[in-house]
């Protein structure tokens, strides 16, 4: 009797460290921006998302503009492991295009969502301008 007792305790312990660590798969990115002008197709802002060291690999969902705007990004962010310096970490280029040009424009967070489908909105310590 105290033997399946024991192993439903072990399960219902081991089941709570998997949703802990689930919690913990958004990945920490950085963004640079690349270029900003017009182009044939209106005006173009194009920017970078690079992991950081030890971030996982996610989708990125959406970056959080100024301005309460939003782009949907809906990438696959590569994870960068812990040993790696940060610039060497993977980058995507994103591109935004506009009618005209938008005016200052900053990210201020992004929506990301792990391997485990967990959903996190981040806020960026500063904004990073993308757009002069």
């Amino acid at each position: 009797m105290k033997k399946p007792i024991a192993l439903m305790v072990v399960a219902l312990v081991l089941s709570g460290c998997s949703n802990f660590v689930a919690d913990f798969g958004i990945p920490t990115v950085r963004f640079n921006p690349v270029s900003a002008g017009p182009t044939a197709s209106g005006y173009e802002v194009v920017f970078e998302v690079q992991s950081l060291p030890g971030s996982p690999s996610a989708t990125l969902l959406q970056v959080n503009l100024s301005g309460s705007l939003t782009a949907t990004i809906g990438s696959s962010v590569p994870e960068c492991p812990p040993s790696t310096a940060a610039d060497d970490c993977p980058k995507l280029t994103k591109t935004l295009t506009f009618a005209s040009n938008p005016g200052l424009l900053a990210i201020t967070g992004y929506v990301a969502q792990s391997l485990s489908g967990t959903l996190r909105t981040v806020t960026l310590p500063a904004q990073v301008i993308i757009n002069q």
